[in-house]
């Protein structure tokens, strides 16, 4: 099983319905930008807790203020349906597997449990179908 590229319209169903993200992410205006190694990257544009697009076709000249960045290795442990220690979210992986959240650290950590809940979402996207 390979959990990456991301289905994107699964993907933007999930995030636009999930109460979780809708109510860490009130308030939150910000464009993120995903980069799954040289596999995958797209955009999550939010403003004020509401998703507004989700852009498959990121440029390295297009802007963000959070990236979540890792290769196509660190995200399928990520992803994997049980992760590994230090893979269950993006903080631990950065920690200890150089895994990159990057941008505007006052929104990252004011919002992270809106970041952190994305992680859940793309592990639930990336294992749809997969029995556990």
């Amino acid at each position: 099983m390979t959990a990456v590229p991301l289905d994107l319209a699964a993907f933007e169903t999930e995030l636009r319905s999930d109460p979780e993200f809708v109510l860490h992410s009130r308030y939150l205006t910000t464009v993120l930008r995903v980069v799954i190694g040289q596999t995958q990257s797209f955009r999550i544009v939010v403003r004020s807790g509401a998703v507004v697009e989700i852009d498959p076709g990121v440029t390295p000249f297009d802007s963000y203020d959070i990236q979540l960045a890792g290769t196509e290795e660190q995200w399928e442990a990520l992803l994997a349906p049980i992760p590994a220690p230090f893979y269950q979210d993006f903080y631990p992986a950065m920690l200890h597997h150089d895994f990159r959240i990057e941008g505007d650290m006052e929104t990252i950590m004011a919002y992270y449990p809106a970041v952190r809940r994305l992680g859940d979402i793309f592990r639930t996207v990336a294992n749809a179908g997969v029995a556990a």
